[in-house]
C-alpha cells in the first residue's frame, strides 16, 4: 500500500491504527529484549542484537494508552519498502527501516488543518495486499502487558494460547510462522528470567544423606524396641522349642505307655497339672506375642519410611498403616499390600497361634487302662490335638526366626522408640511435606487420595547449607519450607515445588473449609464399639448373659451333680473323646473371643488419654500429654502407672485386659467327664473351685462393660491409628517451632527440654482445640500451647 509521507499525530486506543516507519527501535520488542540493526553498518542486516529490557521500560496496559494519548505527533517517515511475496523469510523479530522517529513540536493552527487535508490525500491500502497480520500484531503489541511490571501475561499471543490454528496468514512477517519448539524455549526463558533474577537466591532443595559418620551428633539409625530385640526373641524362640520338645515326648510317650499319671480327682494338684497348666503357658505365650505385634506395627510405619528400606516413598503409609492393633479376631495381610512378606507371614502365624490356648485345653483326657493286675483311669495325650499343636509352634519359631533376621539385617530407620506424641513432632520439626496435610484435621471425602510422593526418613540436608545436617520425615528433592513475614506474623508458603522447577498452587485446591468451632465437628468421632448405642448394646448383652450362666450353673446345682455330654464320651486309642475335647475346646474358645473383644478397647484408652488430658479447659503439662507413652507400656506396668498418674479408667480396663486371660484359661479345663456309679452313667462334671472363679471372673469382665463409656473429652474429629492423622493435628501448629523439638540428640535431651521451666516462667501447659496456624494465622484443630 501507498503511504507517502505520513505521520502520526494521534492514536485512539479503542481502535489501533497501524503506520509504516524506518526507525531503530523495533516495534516487536518483546518483554524483555530489542533488536537494533544499522544500514550504514558493515555488518550483515539479519543481524540482531538483543538487549534486555529494564523493569521501569516496561509499562502496563493502562500506562501505554496513557502515553499513546499524550502524544500528538510524530516525525514524517518514508514509506516502508516490502519485500518481494518470493524472498519472504521466517524471522524470529520484525525488522524495519531504520530512521529514528524524531519528536515534533506542536503544529500551529494553519499547520494542523495543512496536515489534515495532506492526511486525507493517502492512498487507500493496496489492493492484493492484506493488512489483518499487522493490525492483529500491532493489537497484541499494546495488550500484552501484564498488571505487574515485568511479567508476562499467561493468556499470551502465542501458539499454543489459541485452541485452533490460525487461518489469517501473517504475509512473511515471521510472528506467526516461528516454529513451537522456539516460541516454547522463548517463554521458558522469559519466564525463567522473570521468576528468578540474577539477585534471587537458587531454589533450597532437601538432599537426603546417607549416615554422616560422627556417631556422637548423628547416631545411627537403627533403633529397635526391647521387645524386637535379639536377646528377647531368642528368649521366645527357646520357650517354642521346649514347648515343642515337650508337645514331640508326650506324643511319643503316651502312644509307647499307658498314659502318664493315674487319674486322683478334679480337686488335685494333677488335675491342675494337665488341664491348667498347658493353658497357663499358652496364655503367657499369647501375652507375649501381643508386646511383640505392637511394637511392630509401632514403629513399621518409620521403617517403611525409612531412607535404608527399599519401600521409601510409599505415601500410602501414611494414611493405612495402623500405628497399634485394633482387631485381633481376624488375621491382618495389610503387611503383603506394603510389600512386606516377611512382617505378613510373621503376624500370619501369629494369629494361627491364638488357637493354641483352646487346643492345650484338649490336650490331656482320662483315658481307662486295664493292666495285668491293674486296672485305672490315667491321664494320656490326645495325639491329633498334640499333633496340630506341635505344627503351630514350629510355625510360630520359624516365625521368630524370620522376625529377628528382618530387624537384624534392615535398619529402622530410628534414634529411639516413637512411643509418645513428643516423638513424632520432633520428626516433622524440619518437614517440608507438611503442606500435603491442608484440611487434614477434618475428615472429608479426599481422605486416603493423597498423591503419591517419595517421603523419607532419615538424614537430610539442604543445598543452600549443606553442611546442616538434620534428622525428619520429608520429601525428596523437593524445596525446603519457606516462611514469609505478613503483618507481623510468621506465614508458612503453601505453594510447593518441585525439584523440575514446576509449582502448584495449593490455595486454589484447598476445599471450602468447614466450621471448626461446631462441636459436630470437635467431637465427631469416637471408635465404633464405643458409641453411645454399641456401649449400651455391650452393657445389656452382658448383663443378661451372666445372668443367664449364673441361674443355669447353680439352679439345682445343675454343675455340680453334673450334665450328660450328648456325645460320645469313651476314649479311642489315640486318646481322643468326642465330649471331652467339645467341652474343653469350645468353652476356651469362647473365652477366647471375650479376650480378644477386650484388647482393642485398651488399646484405644491407651491411645486417646493424651487427647483427653489435652481436652482439659486449663490444659496439661507435658509429662501428662506430649510424653505419655500408655500404649507402649507392659501388662502390669500400663496399670501401675495409670495409677500413679491418676488415669484410673485406663489402670482399671488394662487389669481388665489382663483379668480376661483367665477365661480361656479356666473354661477350657474346667470340664471333664466322669462316671457317676450312682447313676450308672458317664456325665460331665466341673472342678468347683475352678468354676466358681470363672464366674467371679466372668460377672467383673460383664460389669466393666459400664466403666468403658469414652465420656466427651475422648471424642476426636476423626481416628489416631495412623501415622497420617496424628499429623494432621499438628501440621500448622506454632508447636513445631518450639525449641525443645529441634534436633534432639537423645530421648533424654528431648524430655529434658519439655520439662524444663523457662526461667522463673511456669512449665508451659498444652491443649486441644481450635489455635491459629504458621500459615498467616488460619484457624486450625489440634494440639498448640495454651495461651
Amino acid at each position: 500500500m501507498n503511504l507517502g509521507e505520513a505521520n502520526l499525530r494521534t492514536v485512539n486506543t479503542s481502535k489501533p491504527q497501524l503506520v509504516h516507519a524506518n526507525s531503530k527501535q523495533s516495534v516487536t520488542a518483546t518483554e524483555s529484549f530489542y533488536s537494533l540493526a544499522s544500514d550504514d553498518s558493515s555488518q550483515d542486516d539479519n543481524a540482531t542484537i538483543l538487549y534486555q529490557t529494564p523493569l521501569s521500560h516496561m509499562r502496563s496496559a493502562a500506562a501505554s494508552r496513557d502515553a499513546l494519548q499524550s502524544a500528538v505527533s510524530v516525525a514524517s517517515t518514508k514509506p516502508a519498502k516490502l519485500s518481494p511475496p518470493d524472498h519472504v523469510e521466517t524471522l524470529t523479530a520484525v525488522k524495519f527501516s531504520e530512521t529514528e522517529l524524531v519528536k515534533e513540536k506542536p503544529l500551529s493552527g494553519e499547520a494542523f488543518r495543512a496536515q489534515q487535508v495532506a492526511d486525507s490525500e493517502i492512498s487507500p491500502t493496496t489492493p492484493g495486499l492484506d493488512d489483518t497480520p499487522y493490525i492483529r500484531y500491532a493489537i497484541e503489541q499494546l495488550t500484552r502487558d501484564d498488571t505487574r511490571p515485568g511479567q508476562r501475561r499467561q493468556g499470551g499471543a502465542s501458539d499454543e494460547s489459541y485452541p485452533v490454528d490460525r487461518i489469517v496468514s501473517d504475509e512473511g512477517l515471521g510472528y506467526y510462522g516461528r516454529s513451537q519448539r522456539s516460541t516454547r524455549h522463548e517463554r521458558e526463558a522469559l519466564d525463567s528470567t522473570t521468576r528468578h533474577p540474577e539477585s534471587s537466591p537458587p531454589d533450597d532443595v532437601l538432599v537426603p544423606v546417607e549416615h554422616p559418620g560422627d556417631s556422637s551428633r548423628y547416631p545411627k539409625l537403627d533403633f529397635v524396641p526391647g521387645a524386637l530385640r535379639l536377646l528377647p526373641l531368642a528368649a521366645f524362640f527357646l520357650c517354642c522349642l521346649l514347648m515343642i520338645t515337650a508337645l514331640i515326648f508326650c506324643n511319643v510317650w503316651s502312644s509307647r505307655h499307658d498314659g502318664f499319671l493315674q487319674y486322683d480327682g478334679v480337686d488335685t494338684s494333677r488335675y491342675f497339672l494337665f488341664q491348667f497348666l498347658p493353658q497357663i503357658l499358652a496364655i503367657i505365650m499369647i501375652l507375649w506375642l501381643f508386646i511383640i505385634q505392637r511394637a511392630i506395627q509401632r514403629i513399621f510405619p518409620f521403617c517403611a519410611l525409612s531412607a535404608y528400606d527399599r519401600t521409601a516413598g510409599n505415601s500410602n503409609i501414611f494414611d493405612n498403616a495402623a500405628l497399634f492393633p485394633s482387631n485381633f479376631l481376624i488375621p491382618n495381610f495389610a503387611f503383603f499390600r506394603y510389600m512386606e512378606p516377611a512382617l505378613g507371614f510373621c503376624f500370619l502365624s501369629f494369629w494361627l497361634s491364638l488357637f493354641t490356648v483352646p487346643l492345650q485345653g484338649a490336650l490331656f483326657q482320662t483315658r481307662y487302662f486295664a493292666n495285668e493286675g491293674e486296672d485305672a483311669w490315667r491321664w494320656t495325650t490326645v495325639r491329633p490335638v498334640g499333633w496340630t499343636l506341635l505344627a503351630l509352634y514350629i510355625l510360630l519359631a520359624i516365625a521368630l526366626m524370620v522376625l529377628m533376621l528382618r530387624f537384624r539385617l534392615r535398619p529402622t530407620g530410628l534414634k529411639w522408640d516413637p512411643v509418645s506424641l513428643a516423638d513424632i513432632l520432633v520428626l516433622f520439626h524440619r518437614s517440608n511435606m507438611l503442606g500435603d496435610f491442608e484440611g487434614s484435621e477434618i475428615p472429608s471425602a479426599r481422605d486416603g487420595q493423597r498423591a503419591s510422593k517419595s517421603y523419607r526418613l532419615g538424614y537430610w540436608k539442604t543445598t543452600n547449607r549443606p553442611n546442616e545436617i538434620f534428622y525428619a520425615i520429608a520429601e525428596e528433592h523437593a524445596l525446603a519450607r519457606q516462611y514469609s513475614l505478613e503483618g507481623g506474623k510468621l506465614k508458612a508458603k503453601v505453594a510447593t515445588k518441585t525439584f523440575a522447577g514446576q509449582s502448584m498452587d495449593l490455595e486454589g485446591q484447598r476445599p471450602a473449609r468447614i466450621d471448626i468451632h461446631s462441636p459436630n465437628v470437635r467431637f465427631r468421632w469416637v471408635p465404633w464399639f464405643l458409641k453411645d448405642t454399641c456401649v449400651v448394646a455391650w452393657i445389656v448383652v452382658a448383663v443378661i448373659l451372666v445372668l443367664a450362666f449364673v441361674i443355669i450353673s447353680f439352679v439345682n446345682r445343675a454343675v455340680k451333680r453334673g450334665f450328660l455330654p450328648l456325645l460320645p464320651a469313651p476314649t479311642t486309642s489315640q486318646g481322643f473323646s468326642p465330649a471331652n475335647f467339645l467341652y474343653s475346646f469350645v468353652p476356651s474358645l469362647i473365652g477366647m473371643i471375650l479376650f480378644l473383644l477386650w484388647q482393642p478397647v485398651d488399646l484405644y484408652f491407651r491411645a486417646l488419654q493424651p487427647f483427653a488430658n489435652l481436652s482439659s479447659t486449663s490444659g496439661t503439662t507435658a509429662e501428662r500429654s506430649l510424653l505419655l507413652d500408655h500404649n507402649a507400656s507392659l501388662p502390669i506396668e500400663i496399670s501401675i502407672k495409670a495409677v500413679l498418674a491418676g488415669h484410673y479408667k485406663v489402670a482399671w480396663i488394662s487389669f481388665i485386659s489382663l483379668l480376661s486371660a483367665t477365661l480361656p484359661v479356666l473354661a477350657g479345663g474346667v470340664f471333664t467327664a466322669q462316671f457317676f456309679p450312682s447313676s450308672q452313667d458317664v456325665r460331665m462334671a466341673a472342678s468347683m473351685p475352678a468354676y466358681e472363679a470363672l464366674v467371679v471372673f466372668t460377672v467383673i469382665y460383664a460389669l466393666s462393660f459400664l466403666v468403658i463409656w469414652p465420656g466427651r473429652k475422648r471424642h476426636l474429629p476423626h481416628d489416631i491409628r495412623t501415622l497420617g492423622q496424628l499429623v494432621s493435628f499438628f501440621y500448622q501448629s506454632p508447636l513445631l517451632g518450639d525449641a525443645a523439638f529441634k534436633q534432639p540428640r537423645s530421648k533424654i535431651d528431648l524430655v529434658t527440654k519439655l520439662l524444663a521451666s523457662p526461667g522463673d516462667k511456669a512449665r508451659p501447659r498444652y491443649e486441644f482445640g481450635v489455635y491459629f496456624g504458621r500459615d498467616g494465622g488460619r484457624e486450625h484443630l489440634g494440639i498448640d500451647r495454651s495461651p
